[in-house]
């Protein structure tokens, strides 16, 4: 019942989230089909050696940025839709106040609680469950969490404009590039999520008779253009963003909803 407490709406929204990312994927594959980029010679590049940079040929479509907009608005809201849920099933009546707190600092989380009220009615237990998963217990790192980068681009997003997104290149390790169908692609395994630069230098590349021999595997990806996940590819934050928030956030709060 929707009027009772229940994680039918945060789950919802998760989907949502999910399938905004699953219509940006064809749209990207399209997108890279046309060949959007280039390698381009540096003006000093002498007779021996080669260094390039990456140039985008052309702006990437305005469509893409409302799409990619959508997927981590959604997550947002599924954390501040399981708050209004947490207080429902302590039994209590939830209000504008109360929302999912993501802080960097201690005591930003302190006065999230104690003067704006974002977990007022939430089991004590719970508020430490969501304290245990903020940001701020990264210290100085707090920027790489994955909460803080999903706030402060859905605050982008929603507040000032549509995500900032850039066409960038790096190198990629050769264990990491795999054939499907005829084609290469690269695959990210666990880890830390690769960072792209859109001023990155290649080279220098020896120069052989004439030609350019390249020793290493150069890629081109679409990443944020901003905020904490700059130089993150698209693709690969979202569906980290996706599966964390499903398969790592929200489990632990299931069994208060049985």
């Amino acid at each position: 019942s929707w009027g009772m407490a229940s994680l039918m709406s945060v789950e919802c929204k998760i989907f949502r989230a999910a399938q905004h990312f699953k219509s940006l994927e064809p749209e990207i594959l399209q997108y890279f089909e046309s060949n959007p980029g280039k390698m381009v010679a540096e003006p000093h590049t002498s007779d021996d050696e080669a260094i390039f940079t990456f140039q985008a040929q052309g702006p990437i479509p305005a469509r893409f940025g409302l799409i990619i907009g959508d997927c981590p608005q959604n997550l947002r809201s599924s954390l501040d839709y399981l708050v209004w849920e947490l207080v429902l099933a302590a039994n209590s009546q939830p209000g504008k106040h109360n929302m999912f707190p993501i802080c960097g600092t201690q005591d930003g989380f302190r006065d999230a609680v104690s003067k704006r009220r974002r977990l007022l009615g939430v089991h004590p237990d719970l508020i430490a469950e969501i304290d245990a998963l903020q940001p701020y217990h990264l210290g100085q790192d707090f920027g790489k969490s994955i909460l803080w980068a999903l706030d402060e681009l859905t605050n982008i997003n929603k507040h000032r404009r549509v995500l900032l997104t850039s066409l960038m290149a790096g190198q990629a390790q050769r264990e990491n590039i795999v054939e499907r169908n005829g084609e290469t692609w690269y695959h990210v395994g666990p880890g830390p999520t690769p960072v792209f630069d859109g001023d990155t230098k290649f080279g220098p590349f020896p120069v052989i008779g004439g030609q350019v021999h390249v020793n290493t595997q150069l890629i081109a990806v679409m990443a944020f253009g901003e905020g904490a996940a700059r130089g993150m590819e698209i693709s690969l934050c979202m569906s980290e963003w996706i599966r964390y928030i499903s398969e790592k956030l929200l489990p632990p709060f299931k069994k208060f909803f049985a």
